[in-house]
C-alpha cells in the first residue's frame, strides 16, 4: 500500500496511480460528508469525505476513522463475494476522513423501484443480497434503500462505515435489523404477490410477522424523529428567522389577506390570494398541525392541503401554518353528499363508497389516524380525498377501537338518508384486510350511533337528524357512513 501525505492529509492507496488524484484533495469546511467522481488513469473515482464535528467528532477521527473503517468493511465483503464498490484507499486528515472507492454507474433502488416495470427482478435481488448477508453475518446499521445501489450486473451496496461483520452468531435482532431497514420504503407499495416473492426468495417466509412488527415499530420511531426536527433545518425544511419552509416552497403563499373563512377560540383561517392560512390561539396545537404536515411531508402522502411555511407567532400573536388553497376544487364530505346523494345513481353511490373507504383504508395501512373524522374534515375533489384539521392527525398502529370511532364519526356526520347498506359496505371495505371482528364492529358501531343525533353541514347550513325506527325485518340500523 502506497503512503504518502498532502494537503495535511495522509493516505494510503492500492494503487501508485492514484496519487496524482489525491494531490489536489483538501479538507473543506462543511456540515455533513461531500463526495464527488475524479478522473484516474484509466478509470473513474469515487471520493467522499467524512466531516467530523464536535469533541466526540474529533474523538472518533482520531480512534476509528470513517474513511478507514469503510475502506476495511468494502475489503472483507469483496473478499465475501458481495458486490460493493471495490475500495482503492483512504485518507486521514485532521477535521475528518476520506475514501477512494470503484465509481460505478448505478441507480438508488429505490428510485429503480418507482420507474421500473420489471420490479419482480429487483424484489428477487433484494431477497437474494439480504439473504446472502444473513449467510455470512453482515449488520450493514443503515440499509435504506438509497445506500442499495442497481448496476447492470446486479445490487452493490454503499456507505459501510456503520457495518458489523459477525465472526460467530446472526442473531434474529441482526435478521430483522436488515430486513426492515430495507423494506421500510417499499413495502406498503408492494403487492402481495411481490411480499410472497420476496420472502420465497429469501427462504424464511416465518420470518415475516416479525418483519411486519419491525417495520410498525421503525416507522413509529423514524416518524417521531421526524417530528422532533420540525422546527429545525433538515433535507426537506429551510429555517428562517421565525419561519420554516418547506424545502423548494420558500417563495410560495405569499399573497395578500381576502377574506376571513372561520374565527372561533382555537383557529382562524383566512383566505389569501394564492393560499389559505390557518392561525392557531394555542402554541402546542400551532406545534402539533406543523408536527404532522412535516411527517406527512416524509412519507411523501398526498392526503392534507400541501404546506408551504409555519410561521411560529409570538407571545402577542398566534402562530400558523400557510398551505394549499382548496377552495374551488370541491367541498367538504357532508355538503357534497347532501348536494349529489340523491342524484347519484346506485352504481355510483356504490363507486363512491369505494373509493373513499380505500382511501381511509390506505391511511390505517400506513398508520395515519385522524382522532376527529367528521364529515366535514374529509374534503371531496374530482380526484380523490384530503383531510383537514392536520392538528388532530396522528401516527400509529391502527387499532379496533381507532377503526369504530372512525366509523361513528363519520356515521353521524353525514346525511341520515344514506342506506344502511351502503354504510355497511363501506365498513365492510374499511375494515377489510384488518384482523377485527366486522359483525361485532358493526352492532357496536349501530348502537354507538343511534345514541347520538345526526350533525352536518349540509348545502342550505347546519342540519340536525335523528336516526328513523328500522322497520320489521329491515338490516341493522344505520351502522356505517358513504
Amino acid at each position: 500500500m502506497k503512503r504518502l501525505r498532502s494537503n495535511g492529509i495522509v493516505w494510503f492507496l492500492d494503487d501508485e496511480a492514484l496519487v496524482p488524484l489525491v494531490e489536489g484533495l483538501k479538507e473543506v469546511p462543511a456540515t455533513k460528508r461531500t463526495h464527488e467522481t475524479r478522473r484516474a488513469p484509466g478509470r473513474d473515482v469515487f471520493v467522499k469525505y467524512f466531516v467530523e464535528k464536535g469533541l466526540l467528532g474529533m474523538v472518533r477521527n482520531w480512534l476509528v476513522p470513517r474513511g478507514k473503517r469503510e475502506y476495511r468493511v468494502g475489503r472483507h465483503l469483496s473478499s465475501l463475494s458481495i458486490p460493493t464498490p471495490s475500495p482503492l484507499g483512504y485518507g486521514l486528515g485532521k477535521r475528518g476522513s476520506f475514501i477512494l472507492q470503484e465509481h460505478i454507474e448505478a441507480t438508488p433502488f429505490r428510485t429503480a423501484f418507482d420507474e421500473d416495470s420489471r420490479r419482480e427482478r429487483l424484489v428477487t435481488g433484494l431477497a437474494a443480497l439480504l439473504e446472502r448477508l444473513r449467510r455470512e453475518r453482515v449488520r450493514h446499521n443503515d440499509l435504506h434503500l438509497e445506500n442499495i445501489m442497481v448496476a447492470d450486473d446486479g445490487l452493490h451496496l454503499v456507505d459501510l462505515h456503520k457495518t458489523k461483520i459477525k465472526p460467530i452468531g446472526f442473531s434474529r435482532a441482526d435478521e430483522l435489523a436488515n430486513l426492515t431497514h430495507a423494506l421500510t420504503m417499499i413495502y406498503d407499495r408492494m403487492t402481495e404477490g411481490e411480499k410472497d416473492l420476496f420472502f420465497d426468495n429469501y427462504g424464511r417466509r416465518d420470518v415475516r410477522p416479525f418483519v411486519e412488527r419491525g417495520l410498525r415499530n421503525l416507522r413509529h420511531r423514524w416518524i417521531e424523529s421526524k417530528k422532533k426536527r420540525a422546527f429545525l433545518p433538515t433535507s426537506k425544511l429551510v429555517a428562517s428567522k421565525n419561519c420554516v419552509y418547506v424545502r423548494g416552497r420558500e417563495e410560495a403563499a405569499k399573497g395578500a389577506f381576502l377574506e376571513t373563512i372561520k374565527a372561533d377560540r382555537k383557529v382562524r383561517v383566512t383566505r389569501h390570494e394564492d393560499h389559505l392560512r390557518k392561525t392557531y390561539r394555542s402554541r402546542r396545537r400551532l406545534r402539533r398541525a406543523w408536527q404532522a404536515h412535516v411527517a406527512l411531508e416524509y412519507l411523501e402522502m398526498d392526503v392534507v392541503p400541501r404546506p408551504s411555511y409555519v410561521a411560529k407567532g409570538s407571545l402577542f400573536r398566534g402562530g400558523y401554518v400557510a398551505m394549499e388553497d382548496l377552495g374551488g376544487k370541491g367541498e367538504e364530505l357532508d355538503r357534497f353528499l347532501d348536494r349529489e346523494y340523491d342524484r347519484m345513481a346506485f352504481d355510483r353511490r356504490c363507486a363512491f363508497c369505494d373509493d373513499l373507504s380505500a382511501f381511509l383504508r390506505g391511511l390505517f395501512e400506513k398508520g395515519v389516524i385522524h382522532a376527529d373524522l367528521k364529515a366535514c374534515n374529509v374534503f371531496v375533489l374530482s380526484s380523490g380525498f384530503r383531510l383537514l384539521d392536520v392538528e388532530d392527525i396522528f401516527f400509529g398502529a391502527p387499532t379496533e377501537e381507532a377503526l369504530k370511532r372512525v366509523l361513528v364519526q363519520l356515521n353521524t356526520s353525514v346525511p341520515g338518508r344514506i342506506a344502511a347498506s351502503l354504510r355497511v359496505r363501506f365498513l365492510v371495505k374499511l375494515a377489510g384486510g384488518f384482523n377485527f371482528d366486522r359483525r361485532r364492529m358493526l352492532r357496536e358501531v349501530a348502537k354507538a350511533s343511534r345514541d347520538r343525533e345526526i350533525v352536518y353541514e349540509g348545502v342550505s347550513g347546519l342540519k340536525k337528524e335523528v336516526w328513523q325506527d328500522r322497520r320489521q325485518g329491515s338490516p341493522s340500523p344505520p351502522s356505517h357512513p358513504h
